[in-house]
């Protein structure tokens, strides 16, 4: 069973990148699959019967058949758990992701979170909380929209499952060096498939033709900077792995009376050049990924990985015994400098001189995240909830397009976990390098030191592009860290002594009752209910997708039947509900078209898209669209005999949600112009001696210009006038509006 579930991670680590990176659902979910496979065997190779000693136990042919190695079989059943320095983050995130997700009182959160606790507010229905009094004794999250935050908490477990299953199974020299292998013939295809993909003119991946990156190398990846992110590692591992590969006696046969002297020289001779020649492709993997990353014209990709193989050499440096390990970096950089200058390195060359015009936009988003961090400072937003918040606080630098991200990891970070969140993460990480820096010191077998520091470069490397990028939300990146760093945890905690091997890491074991049951039940559950989350949230995507996916040519306006399907199995995600919405609202105008409607059906319709709009504002509030199409469905309800008392304040109350979460309303500038048309009605509708007149029409004039502001074009201007024309025939409004009068 180990064995099979060492090559299902190791099928999860490879296919992920080959389909573009891990990005979409349908190959996320495969993936995330695997691991919870593979995981499941584990589970139950962790039920051990007899258990004395917790150290790992490895096969009989490995340790060369000691007896006293085996499971003993008589005794009660124990549950075991591996214990490494991960442990704690693993569990801190665990908990804190959950924490994120539980109601809390009103009073507690408005002390922890005040921004929550206005978006909590702003969840209910509109027309049911026009008393203030209605606003009291409701419990809310930290996290405004518990979707991303539940799909964030189904990662971080496959994530965690995949570090702990990797540590296990990789309990072998062989082990270890067939996943190097393997990682590395991942990362020359990745590379030389770009290559050939972007000098060859045909600029596709797969059967997806490229409209962006072009005549920049991105392997199977549909963005330069996350092939980068992969080639960085491939990179680390690649010198790790030839520094490990020692030409001390150890890997050669020991010599016995029997063998002779010759026999000794040519087995010696035919070890060592063995050992050569594989040295030898390590290093040329190494300058065949850098080779790619120079030619993907990365920028974050090139200053990160230069910075990390800095650390890597000075690492070296300190070692006396290790020193000469460091010719290997420049080998690589050597060979790889070679070989671009040979292909032409102009457009990366030309990239860097337009590094700070660029920068300039990314530290832009950068610095308006950092605004979202200050208003959820504490506890964040939620994980995963950046890309739902940020439309209020993005400017005109990046108007027109939707920021999913922040192009910033560390501050993205920030703004989804808060203060709390970063401090559990820079401590826990910070143990994790304390100790295996502690582990590495006293290690000796160049095995054990140069692939033990690669975990650590790597994540130098990485952090250092998660400034300018967001590397770690690509599942294939996130898995390739992953695997590099059990990889190196592994390689630092094996000992070996002639050809015989073990591991002097540690499990939790405990019998199976009282905290050995619970321990079990825990990690099972987790495996299923995540399994069971990801299934869920792959077919309601197949149904209706909510996430972008280019690679495939599905309908993005499916019929409501099917929306309906979508929400059946995932109910949580808020865009199957405005989407549905959206559809009904077609059929209706469809309907009211006909000559021969019907106007009972009209008023059903109605009902039915104020309850699906209300129903995706209860999930998520953080999206302005859905407040101002509520706000125009409930100014709809004139045929009620409480509208102006009841329908009318509630369309404005969502308005003016849909005005504070839409902030400039950059992302989609329209938005100010369809509420400028409200207010616009309802400054009408109101008499002019009252003084919520001017206030209507002062709040369109605000609108208008916005719009005006973020989109500059003729035909915008002309809508304007005729709209507000129908409502104010003379010129006097129009130029208040156009003119600044």
């Amino acid at each position: 069973m180990e064995k099979i579930a060492f090559i299902i991670y190791l099928v999860a680590i490879l296919i992920s990148p080959l389909l573009f990176g891990g990005l979409h659902t349908y190959a996320y979910t495969f993936a995330f699959l695997l691991i919870l496979v593979a995981s499941l065997l584990l589970l139950r190779v962790n039920l051990t019967r007899g258990e004395t000693d917790c150290r790992l136990r490895l096969p009989s042919k490995v340790l060369g058949g000691d007896e006293n190695n085996k499971e003993g079989g008589g005794g009660p059943f124990q549950f075991r758990w591996l214990d490494t320095g991960l442990n704690p983050l693993f569990v801190a995130f665990l908990l804190y992701i959950i924490l994120q997700m539980i109601p809390l009182p009103d009073f507690l959160l408005a002390r922890l979170s005040p921004d929550a606790k206005v978006a909590g507010d702003m969840s209910l229905p509109a027309a049911s909380v026009l008393d203030p009094a209605e606003l009291k004794g409701n419990w809310y999250a930290l996290a405004p929209y518990i979707y991303p935050v539940r799909m964030s908490l189904v990662r971080w477990i496959v994530y965690g499952l995949l570090f702990f299953g990797l540590v296990q199974t990789l309990n072998s020299r062989k082990r270890i060096g067939f996943a190097v292998i393997l990682i590395l013939a991942l990362g020359c295809f990745e590379s030389l498939y770009g290559i050939i993909q972007t000098y060859s003119l045909h600029e596709h991946v797969w059967w997806l033709k490229k409209t962006s990156h072009i005549g920049s190398v991105t392997g199977t990846y549909l963005n330069r900077n996350h092939f980068a992110g992969l080639m960085e590692m491939g990179i680390v591992l690649a010198i790790a792995y030839a520094g490990a590969l020692s030409e001390k006696s150890e890997t050669m046969h020991p010599t016995t009376r029997r063998t002779s002297a010759f026999r000794t020289l040519i087995t010696t001779y035919l070890s060592a050049e063995k050992l050569f020649t594989k040295r030898f492709l390590i290093i040329f993997a190494g300058v065949v990924m850098g080779l790619g990353l120079i030619l993907s014209a990365s920028r974050g990709g090139i200053i990160s990985i230069v910075a990390a193989l800095l650390v890597m050499g000075l690492f070296f440096v300190f070692r006396k015994d290790h020193r000469r390990k460091g010719a290997i970096v420049l080998i690589v950089f050597a060979m790889t400098s070679i070989y671009a200058l040979y292909a032409g390195i102009d457009y990366t060359v030309g990239r860097f001189m337009l590094f700070d015009q660029d920068f300039e936009l990314r530290a832009s988003l950068a610095k308006r995240t950092m605004l979202m961090f200050d208003d959820y400072s504490l506890a964040g937003v939620g994980m995963g909830n950046f890309m739902y918040a940020f439309t209020r606080y993005q400017t005109e630098e990046a108007k027109h397009i939707f920021v999913d991200y922040a192009h910033n990891d560390w501050a993205q970070f920030m703004a989804d976990a808060g203060t709390a969140g970063l401090i559990l993460l820079l401590a826990a990480i910070a143990y994790y390098i304390f100790i295996t820096l502690k582990a590495w010191v006293g290690r000796r077998d160049p095995f054990a030191v140069c692939l033990g520091i690669a975990p650590i470069v790597v994540m130098t490397a990485i952090g250092i592009h998660s400034y300018v990028d967001f590397n770690l939300h690509r599942p294939a990146n996130f898995m390739m860290l992953v695997a590099v760093t059990a990889i190196g945890y592994s390689a630092l905690h094996l000992e070996r002594n002639h050809r015989r091997e073990k591991m002097t890491f540690r499990f939790h074991s405990w019998p199976l009752y009282g905290r050995g049951a619970v321990a079990f039940a825990v990690v099972l559950f987790m495996i299923l209910w995540s399994g069971a989350w990801t299934v869920r949230h792959f077919v309601a995507e197949a149904w209706c997708f909510t996430e972008f996916n280019p690679t495939l040519k599905l309908d993005p306006y499916p019929p409501a039947d099917d929306i309906g399907r979508a929400i059946s199995w995932d109910p949580g995600n808020a865009g199957y509900r405005y989407k549905l919405a959206r559809e009904l609202m077609n059929i209706r105008d469809k309907e009211m078209r006909d000559q021969n409607r019907d106007m009972d059906l009209w008023h059903e319709r109605k009902q039915a898209i104020i309850a699906t709009l209300e129903e995706a504002i209860r999930l998520n509030p953080l999206r302005a669209e859905y407040h101002e199409r509520l706000g125009w469905e409930y100014s709809y309800q004139y045929d009620q005999p409480d509208y102006r008392q009841t329908w009318l304040p509630a369309a404005d109350m969502s308005m003016e949600r849909a005005s504070y979460y839409a902030g400039t309303g950059a992302d989609n500038p329209r938005i100010h112009a369809d509420m400028g048309n409200y207010w616009t009605m309802r400054s009408r509708s109101i008499d002019a001696s009252e003084p919520n007149h001017e206030a209507a029409w002062m709040k369109a004039v605000w609108h208008y210009k916005k719009v005006l502001e973020l989109e500059k074009n003729k035909k915008l201007v002309e809508e304007i006038t005729g709209y507000v024309k129908s409502f104010y025939p003379d010129e006097e409004h129009l130029k208040e509006i156009l003119y600044n009068e």
